[in-house]
């Protein structure tokens, strides 16, 4: 295939996604059951270490000046970041639960992932651990907690960002 169109090309990356997602999860049932709970405390370890790394990238590539962390950013900023992220990979929702400066809550529709991912639903758990080492890196005080999952086969994935005083 010479000069692939743009939609040859999604359904290319579409296939290298889901791919990946499977070997992610072998991956990951391979090192739980491998090196059990010393594997998953050194996964969280990384994944939140990433997560606060990502912050400048992401404050970046989305262009929010009010994430700045000496702004010490509240939910709306971070729900507009959050927005940004979950519309990139796929994760469309049908509005907010929430979106004040003390709370920002949503219900996530869809995800690219979710029937590969059903096989390690506890990956999920992993990006909540990513997505809080985020926060730290851009408010302390924000607190992410995720109580339903598509992976685990309930019909979203809810999750909501509160600051704590």
């Amino acid at each position: 295939m010479k000069n692939p169109s743009d939609a040859e090309m999604g359904k290319i990356y579409k296939n290298w996604m889901e791919a990946l997602a499977r070997y992610a999860v072998i991956l990951f049932n391979v090192g739980k059951e491998v090196a059990g709970e010393k594997y998953m405390e050194k996964l969280k370890e990384e994944f939140y270490k990433a997560g606060q790394r990502g912050a400048k990238s992401w404050r970046e590539a989305s262009g929010l000046q009010e994430l700045q962390p000496e702004l010490q950013p509240d939910c709306k900023a971070i729900g507009k970041l959050m927005d940004f992220i979950d519309d990139g990979y796929g994760n469309f929702c049908d509005g907010h639960v929430e979106n004040s400066p003390k709370a920002f809550e949503k219900n996530i529709l869809t995800c690219p992932i979710d029937k590969p991912w059903s096989r390690a639903p506890e990956l999920c758990d992993l990006m909540e651990v990513s997505m809080q080492g985020l926060y730290d890196a851009l408010n302390p005080k924000a607190r992410i907690k995720f109580d339903k999952f598509l992976t685990k086969g309930e019909k979203v994935c809810h999750y909501r960002i509160e600051i704590k005083e």
